[in-house]
């Protein structure tokens, strides 16, 4: 199998002060945001980052990487674990309709922000992040200045949790996924605790070999964060907060800037996601990076940028 040059060339970092980053963690009725920040805010404007389901902010220390080597300043970043995930918690069962669910975590999301003392913010968002992403630019477009989508979730998954059976050869790889985590959601922790049994004996960059275009190549510290990261419940959650979200109806008041990409070989994006989110807001700008999967920020940390719109400075 071919693989272009430059294919996953960082590992993950879990000491945010190696990136010069501190942590506030801010709570609600759903749960707690785990936020990775400067120690002195110098500007207005954050450019926050959101992670995907079975992710958290370390997903995005790759991209981090790749902008120092190539020169590309990022603005004063905020990495977050969303509630479920990382560091941050999900309280309860929150079984509320899919429009609030993300309501409810974009809310949490905004309440960070605002906490660490930016107005407006650039929001680049990986897998379900993007989801996210999207939400808190319809619902405040005047904070808003672009949104960067990385694999993000959008029409295909929500058709895939509406119609499984019906959607399955759209997504076989998220619905197979899904389906698994729903299973191992019933046993609690004893489901988290299977997940990582199976990285203990070898298996799990196997078995989750479907979600990246060279599985062999993944840095073990991605398939580490895999096995604290994959999380039946919390995954769970999030899926169920896609179904019958109007998507069309708030999606489509966005103005800003969008950049939406994914992989060729991406088992969570299907074709036809670009194309229709496309149509529904014309100023996206849609890039397909070649021999990559789900994990763009892990994968192909140095395409994503340029896809994304960061710009490496002129000599």
């Amino acid at each position: 199998m071919t693989v272009l040059p430059g294919y996953a060339p960082y590992g993950l970092i879990t000491d945010p002060g190696v990136v010069g980053l501190v942590t506030t963690t801010v709570s609600s009725e759903l749960g707690s945001c785990v936020a990775r920040h400067p120690a002195v805010r110098r500007a207005q404007v954050a450019t926050v980052f959101l992670h995907g389901a079975a992710g958290s902010w370390t997903t995005w220390t790759p991209l981090l990487l790749a902008a120092h080597a190539d020169g590309i300043d990022l603005g004063e970043t905020v990495l977050l674990d969303l509630p479920g995930w990382g560091d941050a918690t999900l309280s309860g069962t929150h079984d509320d309709g899919g429009d609030q669910t993300v309501l409810a975590i974009s809310s949490l999301v905004r309440d960070v922000v605002l906490r660490l003392g930016y107005s407006e913010w650039r929001l680049v968002g990986h897998s379900l992040g993007g989801f996210v992403a999207l939400h808190m630019a319809a619902t405040w477009p005047e904070r808003t200045r672009d949104v960067g989508l990385v694999s993000g979730t959008t029409f295909s998954v929500m058709r895939a949790v509406e119609h499984p059976v019906s959607r399955f050869r759209e997504l076989p790889g998220f619905v197979m996924l899904w389906r698994v985590m729903q299973a191992l959601a019933v046993f609690g922790a004893a489901g988290r605790a299977l997940v990582r049994g199976v990285d203990r004996v070898g298996l799990l960059r196997l078995a989750v070999a479907p979600l990246f275009r060279h599985w062999t190549r993944i840095p073990r510290s991605q398939i580490e964060a895999l096995a604290h990261e994959l999380r039946p419940r919390s995954f769970s959650v999030a899926a169920r907060a896609t179904r019958g979200y109007p998507a069309e109806t708030l999606w489509g008041t966005i103005s800003c800037p969008v950049h939406a990409l994914k992989g060729d070989r991406d088992v969570f994006v299907s074709p036809t996601d670009l194309q229709q989110l496309r149509r529904l807001l014309p100023q996206t700008v849609g890039t397909v990076i070649a021999d990559c999967g789900h994990y763009g920020p892990v994968e192909r940390p140095h395409e994503v940028l340029a896809a994304l719109g960061f710009e490496r400075p002129t000599m």
